[in-house]
C-alpha cells in the first residue's frame, strides 16, 4: 500500500531577516534598493538624508519619493508577501511602470526587505493621490530573531491623518519601547517634507552599525560629495543620465538606427542627498544636494564607445584628445573572433581566426553599449585635473579622481554594485598592468560604462542579494568582450604615447637594454682620462645592477598581484557562507534541545559544537586577511592586533614546530596612524623568515614581540644569528641565506622600501640569544 499526503513549506521568522539583513554585503546596497524602488514607483525626485550623532537612538535614515505610493490593500496585502512582486510579469513587455513606462529595476519581490540591513526600526509611511489618510508600517527587526513560525510573528500598522505623531505619541512609541526623537521630529517639520501628499516615507531609527561606522568615518570631510553615500549614489544613477545621452551619439556616427527606451520619454528622475554634519552645510537648516554625475565625465584623454552585437561584434569609435595638435577620432571595428580569442594580442593581429572557441558561444549575452574614457597619470596630465576639479595639488586631484573612476555596469539605466566601485577590480586590470604595463590600462585610469537592458541581456543574471551577476557563461563573455576593447584600446594608446615619448624614452623593444658595452667604447674612443673611464664603468655597472634589481622586482610583483587577488576573491567570498553557517547554528542548538533522546541529542550537539568551532576557525582566518585587502590608506590600528592577525597565519605550521609567540604587555595600549597594509606585509616577512629558520634549531623556539620608545617595534626569535657581515645585505634585492628553489631574496627589501614611504626605518641587530628587528619612526 502506498499512502500520498500533500505537504507544504512553512516559513520560519528567521527568513525574513536571511532575505533582508543578512542577504545584504554593504549598506549602500540597500539604500540603492529603496531607491530603485522610488523609480519603479514613477517617481519624479526621490531624496535619501542620513542624520547622525554621537547617541545611537537619535540616529536615522529617511528615504522619500514622489512616486504613486501604495494604497492601503497593498501595502497590507501583497506587501507584505515576502517575494511576490507585481513588476514579476511572464509577458516582459509588461514589464513596465504605470505612467512613465519604466523598465522595471526589481522583480525579485525581496527588496522591501533590504531595509532592515540599515537600522532596527523600520517605519514605512504611504499614500495614493486620491487617499485622505496616510498608511504605515513600524517594524523591529529583533521580533524575527526568534526560533517561531513567520505567521506567529506580529508588528503594528494602520491609518493616521498626521503621520508626524508616529514619533510623537507615546503610546504608538511605547509599543515598539521607542523615545521621542526631537532631531527626527524637526526634520519631518522642514519644507523637504510638509509637501508629502503622495508618495511613499520610509524611515529607519538605530541605525545600524555598519553605516554608522561609515559616517562616523568622514566627519571630517570638507564636502557632503566627498561622502561614501553620495558618491554610491552617483555610481547608481549616472547610467540613467547618460543613456540617453550615449544612445543619441550612437545614431548620430550610424551606429545604431534607433533609440532604445527604457521608459516612454516623458519622465525626469532627480535623485537628492543630505546629511547633518559637512564643512558647507548649515546643521541648522536641512540642505539637500543634487546627485549628478562627476564633471570627469566631460574631462577625458581617450575616448571608446559604440555597441556590441548579438554576435559579440564591436562596432564604435576611438578618440585621442591627449595632445591638442593631434588629435584622433577613428572607427573601433573588430570582430567576434579577434575580441574571443585566447591568443596573445600580437598574434591575433597576424593570425587569421575562422572559429570562436567552443567555451564562449552561445553566451546569450546579447547586443548592448560601451563608453570609456581614459585618463593618462603623466604630470601635464594631473596638472590638468587639478584645474578642473579645483584642487590644491596633484595628490589630491588623484584622490578625488580615485573616488569616481572605474568600469561600471548598468542595468536599464541604472548602476549594477559592486562593479567599478573602489578597491573593486572586477575585470583584473591591474595583474594585466604589471605583466604588460605599456599596453594595458590600469584600473585607476578608467571611468566608463557599460549598458545592458531587458529583456536582451537577462542572460546577465543579477544575484538575489544584489551583489553583482552570477559567474555564469554569459557573464564570462561579458568580462572577455570588455577586457577585449580594452586591450585594443591600449595597444592603440601605447603607440600614441610612444609616437609622442608620453611617459618613458623609446627604447627598441620592452625588454632591451642600453648597449652599455659600445657606450663604453664610445668612451674609450673620446677620451684617455682614466679617472673619466673608471668612474663611467662603475655607473655602467650600478646600473646594471639596478636593472637586475627591477626586473626581479617586477616579477615578485607580478606573483604579488596575482596572490592578492586570489586572497581578496577569498576574503570576500568567505562571508556570506559564514554568515549563514553562524546563523543556523543558533537555530539548530534550540532544535536538538527538543529532542528527546539523550544519546541522540549528545551526539548531535557534539557535532554541531564541532562545525561551530570550523566556522570559528573560518572567520578568524577571514579576519586575519582583511589588512591585505584593498588599499593602503593610513588610519588608527593597534600593531599588536595587526600582529596577532599574521601570526594566525602560522597558527598550523608554529604548532608542528613547537614555536611559542610572546607578546610583551606594554604594546596592548600602543595605537598609531599609518598603513596597515604595509605593517600587515612587514610582519609577514619577518615572521616568514622566523617560522623557517626556527624549524632548524633544538633550543626553545620563540618569537618575540615587544615596543621601545620611541616608536620602535622589535620583533626577535630564538633562532641562528644572523652573520655580522649580511646584517645590512639581508634587506638588499635578491640576497637571502635561505636553502630553497623559491626563495627569491626579495621579501625584507619589498618591506624596507614600503615601510620608507610610510616614514618608518628597519634594520637589524644580534641580541644574545638571536636575532631581532627594529622597526622605527623616522624623526624630521
Amino acid at each position: 500500500m502506498i499512502e500520498i499526503k500533500k505537504h507544504k513549506f512553512i516559513s520560519g521568522a528567521m527568513s525574513i531577516i536571511q532575505m533582508g539583513e543578512e542577504q545584504i554585503g554593504h549598506p549602500s546596497t540597500a539604500i540603492n534598493e529603496l531607491v530603485k524602488n522610488a523609480y519603479d514607483a514613477d517617481a519624479d525626485k526621490c531624496w535619501v538624508y542620513t542624520q547622525y550623532d554621537f547617541d545611537q537612538t537619535k540616529n536615522f535614515i529617511m528615504i522619500r519619493d514622489d512616486g504613486l505610493g501604495m494604497n492601503e490593500d497593498t501595502l497590507f496585502g501583497d506587501w507584505l508577501i515576502t517575494s511576490r512582486s507585481s513588476k514579476r510579469d511572464e509577458d516582459r513587455d509588461k514589464r513596465r511602470s504605470l505612467i512613465y513606462e519604466r523598465l522595471f529595476l526589481g522583480s525579485k519581490g525581496i527588496g522591501r526587505l533590504a531595509a532592515m540591513a540599515l537600522g532596527r526600526y523600520l517605519t514605512i509611511i504611504t499614500k495614493q493621490k486620491d487617499e485622505k489618510l496616510y498608511n504605515w508600517l513600524r517594524i523591529d527587526r529583533e521580533i524575527f530573531k526568534v526560533e517561531n513560525l513567520l505567521d506567529d510573528i506580529t508588528f503594528s500598522g494602520g491609518q493616521i491623518e498626521n503621520y508626524i505623531e508616529l514619533f510623537t505619541n507615546s503610546e504608538l512609541l511605547l509599543d515598539n519601547n521607542l523615545v521621542e526623537n526631537k532631531n527626527l521630529v524637526n526634520t519631518l517639520s522642514n519644507e523637504y517634507f510638509t509637501d508629502f501628499k503622495e508618495g511613499t516615507l520610509i524611515i529607519l531609527q538605530n541605525v545600524d552599525n555598519s553605516i554608522k561606522t561609515i559616517i562616523e568615518e568622514e566627519t571630517n570631510l570638507k564636502d557632503l560629495e566627498e561622502t561614501a553615500i553620495y558618491k554610491g549614489l552617483v555610481d547608481l544613477v549616472t547610467p540613467l543620465k547618460l543613456n540617453e545621452k550615449i544612445q543619441k551619439e550612437l545614431i548620430d556616427e550610424k551606429i545604431i538606427t534607433n533609440e532604445l527606451k527604457i521608459s516612454n520619454g516623458s519622465d525626469t528622475f532627480e535623485l537628492f542627498y543630505g546629511i547633518n554634519f559637512s564643512n558647507n552645510i548649515d546643521i541648522n537648516n536641512l540642505n539637500f544636494v543634487e546627485v549628478t554625475p562627476s564633471k570627469l565625465i566631460d574631462y577625458y584623454d581617450y575616448r571608446v564607445f559604440g555597441k556590441v552585437t548579438e554576435q559579440s561584434t564591436i562596432v564604435g569609435k576611438y578618440i585621442c584628445k591627449r595632445i591638442d595638435s593631434d588629435q584622433i577620432n577613428e572607427n573601433l571595428d573588430l570582430t567576434s573572433e579577434y575580441i574571443l580569442s585566447d591568443e596573445d594580442l600580437n598574434k591575433r593581429n597576424t593570425i587569421p581566426f575562422e572559429n570562436i572557441p567552443s567555451k564562449y558561444k552561445d553566451a546569450n549575452v546579447g547586443e548592448f553599449y560601451f563608453d570609456i574614457r581614459i585618463y593618462d597619470l603623466d604630470d601635464d596630465s594631473k596638472d590638468k585635473m587639478v584645474e578642473i576639479l579645483k584642487a590644491t595639488g596633484r595628490r589630491e586631484a588623484i584622490q578625488i579622481m580615485g573616488k569616481y573612476l572605474g568600469l561600471k555596469v548598468s542595468k536599464n539605466g541604472f548602476g549594477v554594485k559592486p562593479y567599478g566601485e573602489e578597491e573593486q577590480d572586477w575585470l583584473g586590470l591591474g595583474a594585466q598592468r604589471v605583466k604588460k604595463h605599456i599596453v594595458s590600462i590600469g584600473p585607476n585610469q578608467i571611468l566608463g560604462y557599460t549598458f545592458l537592458y531587458s529583456p536582451q541581456n537577462d542572460g546577465l543574471s543579477e544575484k538575489t542579494n544584489r551583489e553583482g551577476f552570477f559567474e555564469n557563461k554569459a557573464f564570462i563573455v561579458f568580462k572577455k568582450i570588455i577586457n577585449g576593447i580594452l586591450e585594443e584600446t591600449g595597444q592603440r594608446r601605447a603607440r600614441y604615447r610612444l609616437k609622442h615619448n608620453l611617459g618613458r624614452g623609446r627604447v627598441s623593444s620592452k625588454l632591451d637594454r642600453p648597449d652599455t658595452e659600445k657606450f663604453i667604447q664610445y668612451i674609450l674612443s673620446k677620451t684617455n682620462d682614466q679617472e673619466l673611464i673608471i668612474k663611467t664603468k662603475e655607473f655602467i655597472h650600478d646600473t646594471s645592477s639596478a636593472l637586475d634589481n627591477m626586473e626581479s622586482t617586477l616579477s615578485f610583483s607580478q606573483r604579488l598581484a596575482s596572490i592578492g587577488t586570489g586572497v581578496e576573491l577569498i576574503y570576500h567570498e568567505l562571508s556570506q557562507p559564514i554568515s549563514v553557517l553562524g546563523a543556523a547554528m543558533g537555530s539548530l542548538h534550540i532544535n536538538i534541545n527538543k529532542i528527546a533522546d539523550e544519546n541522540l541529542k549528545k551526539i548531535l550537539l557534539e557535532r554541531v559544537n564541532s562545525i561551530g568551532t570550523s566556522v570559528n576557525l573560518l572567520d578568524t582566518l577571514r579576519e586575519s586577511l582583511k589588512p591585505a585587502i584593498g588599499k593602503s590608506l593610513p588610519k588608527n590600528f593597534q600593531p599588536i592586533q595587526t600582529f596577532k592577525k599574521v601570526c594566525y597565519l602560522f597558527e598550523h605550521s608554529f604548532y608542528e614546530n613547537s614555536i611559542i609567540v610572546e607578546l610583551k604587555k606594554n604594546l596592548e595600549s600602543i595605537e598609531i596612524k599609518s598603513s596597515e597594509y604595509v605593517f600587515w606585509i612587514s610582519f609577514l616577512n619577518i615572521i616568514n623568515n622566523a617560522n623557517y629558520w626556527l624549524k632548524s634549531v633544538d633550543n626553545r623556539k620563540i618569537i618575540i614581540f615587544e615596543y621601545e620608545d620611541p616608536l620602535t617595534f622589535i620583533i626577535s626569535n630564538t633562532g641562528p644569528m644572523i652573520p655580522e657581515d649580511d646584517l645590512d645585505l639581508i634587506f638588499e634585492y635578491g640576497i637571502t641565506g635561505k636553502k630553497e628553489r623559491n626563495a627569491t631574496g626579495l621579501g625584507l627589501a619589498f618591506t624596507r622600501n614600503m615601510l620608507s614611504t610610510c616614514g618608518y626605518k628597519i634594520w637589524a641587530e644580534n641580541r644574545e640569544y638571536g636575532p631581532a628587528f627594529y622597526i622605527q619612526k623616522e624623526i624630521n
